[in-house]
């Protein structure tokens, strides 16, 4: 796994475990960047708030818990508004099983689409543009994947094209959304909104 993320994923595993919340770290960063790709998700409370009511939270995140996934969101946002593309999606280390890393991108995958519709709501599929159209749909794909048989190589190689697919897939919503509207609202201006805390 990319620098960045991996220190995240079991320290945020077990926070989220402590408290009470059992979707994992991988869908809501799912989430996270789902609603980055729209412009969405750059306030904290906007943030914490969809993630609150995307895992059914009763009241507000551990302060723990909140700075993860804020911090999360911030790496995201460099990701995302970079030009060498350094979006690193949230997944187990490569040291887990298979098996367990597949669940994962299937989550993420489900989050990225939960996020997007949030934070595009109202907008018609139709109004979308084709190739967003095609990435969403391949994204969606990937959140119904079928866990592996076994642990071969032929299987670590397959995932690994998947994981990189899902990652450019985000890439292009992202570039879709909100890079061609930033063009459209200001000719030469590529760089989305400021993260604000």
């Amino acid at each position: 796994m990319a620098q960045g993320t991996a220190d995240y994923f079991e320290p945020l595993m077990d926070a989220l475990g402590q408290a009470g919340v059992r979707h994992s770290p991988a869908e809501l960063h799912g989430v996270v960047c789902g609603l980055l790709s729209t412009g969405s998700g750059r306030h904290d409370a906007e943030v914490l708030g969809v993630l609150g009511a995307h895992a059914e939270l009763g009241g507000q995140w551990p302060a723990e818990v909140s700075a993860s996934l804020l911090a999360l969101r911030d790496l995201a946002a460099e990701g995302f508004a970079g030009e060498s593309m350094e979006l690193v999606l949230l997944l187990p280390d490569d040291g887990e099983e298979l098996g367990q890393r597949v669940a994962a991108l299937a989550q993420w995958c489900e989050g990225f689409l939960v996020g997007f519709g949030t934070g595009s709501a109202g907008l018609k599929d139709s109004e979308l543009p084709a190739g967003l159209q095609e990435a969403l749909s391949d994204l969606a794909a990937i959140s119904q994947v079928g866990l592996p048989e076994e642990n071969s190589d032929d299987e670590e190689e397959m995932f690994a094209q998947i994981s990189e697919h899902t990652r450019m897939a985000a890439l292009m919503v992202f570039t879709e959304m909100v890079m061609a509207r930033d063009q459209s609202k200001a000719p030469g201006t590529t760089t989305p909104p400021p993260v604000t805390h």
